[in-house]
This record gives C-alpha cells, structure tokens and sequence, in this order.
C-alpha cells in the first residue's frame, strides 16, 4: 500500500470512528433523558447514622421518604416531596405553609427548624411546653378520638401523626377529604441519637435539608462530649426507673432508648439486661422485691415523695424512697417530650449532673429535678 493509499484509509478509519462515537455518545444520552424523565437517575439514597424507621431518597425532581418497621425492616409507607413548584397529584408540594401536629415531639422539631410559624393545629394545647396563639393555631384533637371536620376546617398541607393508631377510621376519611397525612416514626427509634436524626426528615419534608444535618451534627458533637467525659467516671450507683400506674409498674426494658441513656450515662440500671425496645409491665410486688435496696428512683409518676406515698405506702420500703434520691421530669412532663428528642444531650446531661455531679458542677438541670 502506498503513502497516498494508507493516507486515504486513515482518513476513512477516522471518520469511521467518529461517527460510532457520536452514536454510541448521542444514545447515551438518550438512554440518560430517558432514565432523567423515568425518575431512576441521579438516586442518591442517604445512610443514616442511628435511625432505623426512615430512608431518604433523593430523586432528580423529588425526594422520596420511606418509612420502615424497624423490628422487620418492612417499607410501611412511602411518600414523595416534590423539588419543583408542579408535581403530582399524591406528592407532598415543595412549599407548605399550613401543618397540623399531633405530638409534641413534632412540635419540637417543627420549632427547632424555625418552623413553628407553619403550624396551624395541634391535638391538645395542654400538650405543649410553650404556649401558641389560640387564634391562629387550631386544637383538632387526638387523631383516634376526633373528627375529619376538625382538620378540614384548618386546611393543611400536611398532617404529622405518630403511627399508634393506623387502623383508626378517620385516616380514610381524611384521605377522602384529600388531605395528606405523613407518619413519623421516631417512637420506634432505640437510640436517643436515632430519634433526634429524624431531624432529617423535617429537613426533607421543608425544604431545609442543609439546616437540619447542621443541627444534627452538632447535637451529636454534644452527646459524645458529654459521653467522653462520663467514661471518665466510676460506675455509678445502681438506679431502676418507672411509673406505677393502676396495678402495673412499667419499666424501661433494656433494648430500648432510656436504657440506652443510663448506659451511656454509666450508670447501674437495674433492668439493663432485659429484653425488648419498650417497657417491661412488671407487678408491684416485684419491683418492691428486687428494688429495696436500689440507691436511686428515677421518673416516678408523682411530683413529690408525698404523691408518690400516696399511690402505694409500700414505696416506703424501698431505700431510694427512704433516703430522698427521687428524680424525674414529671412536673415538666411537656417540656421533656417535645424537647428531648431533639436535645438528647441535655438529657444525658441531666443523668451525668444527678449521677456523677463532680463532673457537672456548673450544670444546672434542664428537664429532672430532686422530687421535694
């Protein structure tokens, strides 16, 4: 073959190429805008460090949150949020201005993401630990014991509800109604930490994604600070906690989130090798039995030692009851549920203060205090 020949043939060779690159290239991009438009590029699914009960997806034009049975990793429910100002019919909208809250947990993390403005209704004033403005935000009662009426009346974009009532008929009547509701979860949550990351899903479901992981970090820099330290102390003393309530004593079991706080406040909790993610519902006679002699009493249903002699003279026996080391958050019960799960810090706090109070001398107590 000559010069002019292998010449020719390069040049043809050349073109060859560049014309299956442009091919190959412009079906790639066409399989891309066709993947971009069937909603299954650019999935970005975040891990979460502690929660087990949600996932978060993101999608190109939505975000995508899953909520999940953590005893069973079950999907339960799955809700979309749309990135753009048009969406689907069944996706939660990109803005929403009007929210009902059931919880007071909800309203705490609503508040911590400068949110409370967006809320228009709760289940009971009683409820909260700050007050709202009567006028402006509508009591709508518990979601098993109220009416559609009730929500309809406050037209919301969404309803946040804790899941303890799936079966509850007014759901569907809501639904009818063409009102959105939107479980949370974060009760299901065994870790205090795993319960505060459902920060997150406020961040997702408001447009303040970025907002909520810089709370979450810096709530988590806390808590391991305050753990760090505690490691540093002896074990503490030996602690049962629990309320008695008609002919029950209920416990924390040892799976579940408080116990998690009393290991990581490094203290003797006496039910700590339990099972379960709930509460242990134990008789009185049993508590009294492997209790007399347990230094400390925390979370008693009762605002004093004197109320709490009240419901049972046998609580006289036990030596926390006897010597005075009687904590709890019962006379700020409100403040504790809406604020705790988004403040874990200050609860383990609280415990290093009570147990271990030569490391948190110039601490003061936020939610417990020395039953009188």
């Amino acid at each position: 073959m000559n010069m002019n020949n292998l010449l020719t043939f390069g040049k043809y060779f050349t073109l060859i190429f560049f014309a299956f690159f442009v091919a190959v290239a412009c079906e790639g991009e066409q399989k891309k805008d066709f993947a971009i438009v069937k909603g299954i590029q650019d999935i970005d699914t975040l891990e979460n460090e502690f929660a087990k009960a949600f996932q978060i997806i993101q999608h190109r034009a939505f975000i995508e949150i899953n909520i999940i049975d953590p005893d069973t990793d079950v999907v339960l429910n799955s809700y979309k949020v749309s990135k753009t100002e048009e969406s689907e019919a069944d996706f939660f909208p990109k803005n929403m201005d009007r929210v009902v809250a059931l919880s007071a947990t909800q309203v705490g993390m609503l508040r911590k993401l400068s949110l409370g403005d967006k809320i228009a209704g709760v289940s009971k004033y009683d409820y909260l630990c700050n007050p709202v403005s009567k006028a402006v935000v509508t009591e709508v009662g518990d979601i098993g014991m109220s009416d559609a009426e009730a929500f309809v009346a406050v037209n919301p974009d969404i309803i946040l509800y804790s899941g303890f009532n799936d079966d509850a008929p007014i759901l569907n009547k809501l639904a009818q109604a063409n009102l959105k509701t939107f479980k949370i979860f974060e009760w299901k949550e065994t870790h205090p930490m795993g319960r505060a990351e459902w920060i997150l899903v406020y961040g997702a479901l408001f447009q303040k994604e970025k907002e909520a992981k810089a709370i979450f970090e810096e709530i988590k820099a806390k808590y391991y600070a305050i753990t760090d330290k505690l490691k540093l102390a002896d074990k503490g003393p030996s602690v049962f906690a629990g309320t008695y309530f008609g002919d029950a004593f209920n416990v924390p079991a040892g799976e579940s989130f408080m116990a998690q706080f009393f290991k990581d406040a490094n203290i003797n909790y006496v039910y700590s090798r339990t099972k379960g993610t709930a509460s242990l519902t134990l008789s009185l006679e049993d508590v009294i039995t492997n209790n007399q002699e347990t230094e400390f009493w925390l979370n008693a249903g009762a605002s004093s030692k004197e109320e709490l002699l009240k419901q049972s003279q046998k609580f006289g026996m036990l030596k926390a009851v006897k010597t005075g080391k009687l904590f709890s958050y019962f006379n700020n019960t409100n403040c504790f549920w809406e604020n705790s799960p988004i403040e874990p810090h200050k609860v383990l706090e609280d415990l290093g203060k009570i147990f271990h109070p030569d490391l948190f001398e110039d601490k003061e107590l936020t939610f417990y205090e020395l039953l009188p």
